[in-house]
């Protein structure tokens, strides 16, 4: 066989079983909703497929500056540690447990968005039983993308477990003398007193007239 074409068939053996061994395309942690409005409390759902024959142990996500997690829903076979900085807040989001090798794995939480419209990035490190990690922490076009959530004005508004405060915070709603309404039962008792001390004066007065007279 010439040489050549021996080359050939080794290089075309080594591209099919690269192909074969590569994760399916777009299967990489994602975040949802993709676009969200500012100053809402949104809920977010952390989508992890799984890449590796050993299936996922460990998902560390990394919270947005002007972003506030305040409510989780508990994933079964997770536990959730959060860590915080000093300020209290909020720093990454860590979930230990395990999923098959071809399982799916969702993390919701609700958050408070950025008050300003802009791009969110949510960097992530998942952990698989054999020790590897896949670091999602790139541009769109990397190999590793990291989830992306934009603020737009555009986007309706979720006030999901309230509308939000600064820090996460569930802001209640003020309360106006419009809002109230008006009691139109006691109105009506008290316009009914005022008028029956009106006649009861005037009888008195006139009262005291004729006995001044006679």
């Amino acid at each position: 066989m010439p040489v050549r074409l021996t080359r050939l068939i080794v290089a075309t053996v080594a591209l099919a079983s690269g192909l074969s061994a590569a994760p399916p395309a777009g299967a990489h942690i994602q975040i949802q909703p993709t676009e969200v409005a500012p100053k809402d409390a949104a809920l977010f759902t952390l989508l992890v497929p799984g890449e590796s024959g050993t299936g996922t142990t460990k998902v560390e996500l990394k919270v947005p500056p002007g972003v506030y997690p305040f409510s989780y829903e508990e994933t079964p076979g997770w536990k959730r540690k959060l860590v915080k900085k000093p300020n209290g807040m909020v720093d990454r989001v860590v979930w230990t447990g395990h999923a098959v090798p071809d399982g799916l794995v969702r993390f919701t939480f609700l958050a408070g968005t950025p008050e300003k419209p802009g791009t969110i990035k949510w960097a992530a490190i998942q952990t698989y039983a054999g020790g590897q990690e896949a670091r999602w922490i790139g541009e769109p076009d990397s190999e590793n993308p990291a989830p992306f959530t934009e603020v737009s004005n555009a986007a309706l508004p979720q006030n999901a477990g309230g509308e939000s405060a600064p820090g996460g915070e569930s802001a209640a709603p003020e309360v106006t003398a419009s809002d109230e309404g008006t009691d139109w039962p006691l109105t009506a008792a008290a316009l009914l007193g005022f008028f029956f001390g009106l006649s009861s004066l005037a009888i008195l007065l006139v009262n005291r007239k004729n006995s001044a007279r006679s």
